[in-house]
């Protein structure tokens, strides 16, 4: 039972990483191809075209092959929910002056496994520390005692 749970959110992180991948990248270019994906991701071409089956047939993206893909608002939906978790957990590691390549590290684990409660509280913590820098000099000031 443990074992199905784990793996069915290796396969939802992975999921994840490819629809934030592609956003990215059809965001920053205006598409998505295969191989770029794989180098983004650091996987083989195949493994890609893998999971964009997996994807188009869940309802995330439109693929068709050697034409291009598309998120849909469902695929959307998701990219953009990872990318602003994944931006405020690095932001609040950041400010607690986590080294940058750590932070980032820390933050591709968390941000697949956080709760929902979890991620409002911790988004409420990082807009109070932008909104107050006197706090967040304190608690820096605490942390190198």
């Amino acid at each position: 039972m443990v074992r199905a749970a784990q793996a069915e959110q290796k396969e939802t992180s992975r999921l994840e990483d490819y629809l934030e991948a592609i956003y990215h990248l059809v965001h920053d270019k205006g598409y998505a191809s295969t191989v770029e994906i794989a180098e983004v991701l650091h996987v083989k071409p195949p493994t890609v075209s893998i999971m964009l089956q997996k994807l188009d047939s869940r309802g995330y993206l439109v693929h068709e092959p050697y034409r291009g893909m598309k998120l849909t608002p469902k695929g959307e939906q998701v990219a953009k929910s990872v990318i602003a978790r994944h931006q405020i957990i690095f932001e609040l590691l950041s400010m607690l002056e986590v080294e940058e390549k750590v932070a980032y590290e820390d933050t591709e684990g968390i941000e697949h496994h956080i709760q929902p409660d979890t991620m409002y509280a911790i988004e409420r913590l990082v807009d109070y520390l932008r909104e107050n820098p006197k706090q967040l000099r304190e608690i820096r000031e605490h942390m190198e005692r």
